[in-house]
């Protein structure tokens, strides 16, 4: 017999959305069609704030896909019968006899409050139950080791023993596109990450050099990054950037202690062009305030000045153990974690200026030819498209001076 899973999916911001809510769960929907649609046949109704979903395969897949739908807080592999009391008590027998414990809870909700019995009238009824069947376990209401959860919807009555909490956030590519600088590094996959949780959809630009060893070059590592990351939102382009020429003329001709800051201003102005290029409304990166010496308050002013586009640091208040947190719950942390040749730190200054004025850059760029060094950092843009097809991601080849 064909295995079937019946999952109960919950989001908590889209009741905030009222009449544009129903957009929000479309878009949910959406979503859940792109992670599940092929492990089987695929049933999606909306009921009572739930999204009920029934697909043919084994509970396993389908729960380890749906941990990178954004938009459900919370989710759960159930038991669905009517809403009779004795057929709710003997699904939630049945459920929780498939687990060892010693004291447990039972936790009911009701949708339809037309029902003739209140939560408590259910909680009694399944507990006494489960204390009856199971033999030695008992009641513990504050701290239980296993709850049994009991939802009566319009048409149905839903039991389940477990929550796995869900990414949350926004249903993916509700929010509009957005440019990510990706440099490779824990800082900026997490920025895009937090972004996407929003419902923006992110392309993304990385700048790469000359690697200092063989094997050491920052592209693979980019492009790791968004193969994990592209599951999130169903498609992505990656732009590859040569940044080493674009360097060195700045080394050349620019004031030393202003190179870093310099390096930032004109990947933003690059990232920019790109984004205007691909109807972008902003760009996103990886700045964590203080974290090292362009992410002072001031230098970030200054670097952030060189662009028009909004510019987005969703990371700015968080500590570093905080990102490599999440970059380990994403899975980008393994990637980030390998030994690669970053753009920044070449050509290091022995003193970097801590405390640089957008004016001051603007002085030391006067000897530079900015707009001729975005022109040709566009031109050598090679772009990279990945889609999310069929539980996994597919990687189209690279074309250069490709840019919507």
């Amino acid at each position: 017999m064909e295995a079937m899973a019946l999952l109960v999916l919950h989001y908590h911001e889209m009741w905030l959305k009222g009449g544009n809510r129903s957009f929000f769960l479309h878009k949910l929907t959406e979503s859940v069609r792109a992670h599940l649609g092929d492990l089987g046949a695929l049933r999606i109704e909306h009921e009572d704030g739930r999204v009920l979903v029934s697909v043919a395969a084994d509970a396993t897949a389908a729960v380890d896909r749906v941990r990178r739908i954004f938009g459900v807080a919370y989710y759960s592999v159930v038991v669905e019968t009517t809403r009779d009391l004795e057929a709710v008590a003997a699904a939630a027998v049945e459920q929780m006899g498939r687990q060892r414990f010693r004291t447990f809870a039972v936790r009911a909700r009701r949708a339809d409050k037309t029902l003739p019995f209140k939560s408590q009238d259910v909680e009694r009824r399944v507990g006494a139950a489960i204390l009856s069947s199971l033999g030695d376990v008992a009641v513990d209401l504050d701290h239980p080791e296993v709850t049994c959860y009991v939802e009566f919807t319009r048409n149905r009555a839903l039991v389940y023993s477990e929550k796995i909490p869900g990414p949350g956030g926004m249903p993916a590519n509700t929010a509009g596109k957005l440019a990510c600088l990706l440099s490779g590094g824990y800082d900026s996959a997490v920025a895009a990450y937090q972004m996407m949780k929003r419902g923006a959809h992110l392309l993304f630009v990385h700048f790469h050099g000359v690697a200092a060893q063989p094997g050491e070059s920052s592209g693979p590592v980019a492009r790791e990054i968004v193969e994990i990351l592209t599951p999130y939102q169903g498609h992505s382009k990656l732009f590859l950037v040569p940044f080493y020429e674009l360097q060195r003329e700045i080394v050349l001709h620019a004031p030393e202690e202003y190179r870093i800051l310099l390096y930032r201003r004109l990947m933003l102005r690059i990232a920019q062009a790109i984004a205007y290029k691909n109807h972008a409304l902003g760009l996103v990166t990886g700045d964590s305030l203080a974290q090292v010496a362009s992410q002072t308050l001031q230098n970030m002013a200054a670097v952030g000045a060189a662009a028009t586009l909004p510019l987005y640091r969703p990371l700015v208040g968080f500590d570093k153990q905080e990102i490599i947190d999440i970059a380990r719950r994403v899975g980008t942390f393994d990637p980030s974690s390998e030994r690669f040749t970053d753009c920044c730190p070449a050509f290091m200054p022995h003193r970097p200026s801590l405390y640089a004025t957008s004016g001051e850059l603007d002085r030391a760029e006067a000897g530079l030819d900015v707009a001729s060094m975005i022109r040709r950092g566009v031109a050598a843009a090679e772009r990279e498209v990945y889609h999310f097809r069929d539980g996994r991601v597919v990687a189209a080849g690279a074309q250069q001076n490709a840019l919507v």
